[in-house]
């Protein structure tokens, strides 16, 4: 097993030495290759507790904030593993995933994308795997739609039908904490589309996936740790990259407006 996990901080003093103590903390058999950590441009205590924490982290300080993808896609050209992980800095690994992942890599040829099941700091599962985010899916969440029967609907449908399962399944889109790039996916997929600044560069990557022939799986026997905080919720300029973000994908993939959507289980 050669894997690289690829971490991008941006102020993450307060977690991120969490997550390189949980891979740190794995055992000889699901050890990655090496760890690259991409910094973009923090302005509180990251780089340096990340520097004092004495662990084999390949670092990169980006002078100012690139991004998530464009970060993420620059640790994937340093990193020397196979398989890559890209995880956001809130995540904790817990022993087993990386065997569980593995193995589903090796026995499914055609998968380019694959994520494991998030839990919270209370075990509780978190909504990782989703439907594609169709206006009347994006309505329900962002509108007072979202209150009406139907919306209520299609709110939750869109957060529990994949996430719920307990064995393998074909989401349309993972969750971008943690995403596991197979080999034969870099290949064929590629890296992710660094004209997303932050959000839908991962609904974007699974998109391609499946446009290109390849899957994509949320495999839910390979459990995580993500103590995570939806900045988009709270306003300001998350708020705003995440509708940038999601006006560029919708102008951009005309099909998600038709119902001409790829991939994933029905």
């Amino acid at each position: 097993m050669k894997w690289s996990a690829v971490i991008t901080t941006y102020n993450s003093g307060q977690v991120v030495c969490r997550a390189l103590d949980s891979i740190f903390a794995l055992s000889p058999a699901e050890m990655p290759v090496d760890v690259v950590v991409v910094d973009n441009s923090s302005s509180d205590n990251t780089v340096d507790l990340i520097k004092s924490h004495n662990m084999p982290v390949k670092l990169i300080l980006n002078r100012r904030n690139i991004g998530l993808a464009k970060a993420n896609n620059l640790g994937a050209l340093t990193a020397s593993g196979d398989s890559l992980f890209f995880l956001n800095p809130d995540i904790e690994l817990i022993p087993g995933a990386i065997t569980e992942l593995s193995a589903f890599q090796s026995s499914n040829p055609e998968a380019a994308i694959i994520g494991p099941c998030m839990v919270d700091e209370n075990g509780i599962v978190q909504s990782t795997a989703r439907t594609w985010p169709s206006p009347s899916v994006i309505a329900s969440r962002r509108t007072p739609f979202g209150k009406t029967q139907w919306g209520r609907y299609l709110s939750s449908d869109h957060t529990t039908r994949f996430s719920s399962s307990d064995e393998p399944t074909e989401p349309h889109w993972l969750v971008g904490a943690a995403m596991w790039l197979t080999p034969r996916g870099r290949d064929r997929v590629g890296l992710m589309c660094e004209k997303y600044f932050l959000y839908f560069e991962d609904v974007e990557w699974c998109w391609r996936a499946w446009k290109m022939g390849m899957e994509v799986w949320y495999v839910p026997r390979a459990k995580i740790r993500h103590v995570c905080h939806r900045e988009s919720a709270s306003g300001g300029r998350a708020l705003r990259c995440h509708l940038r973000s999601m006006i560029r994908f919708l102008t951009t993939h005309p099909g998600l407006m038709v119902g001409a959507l790829p991939g994933g289980s029905k």
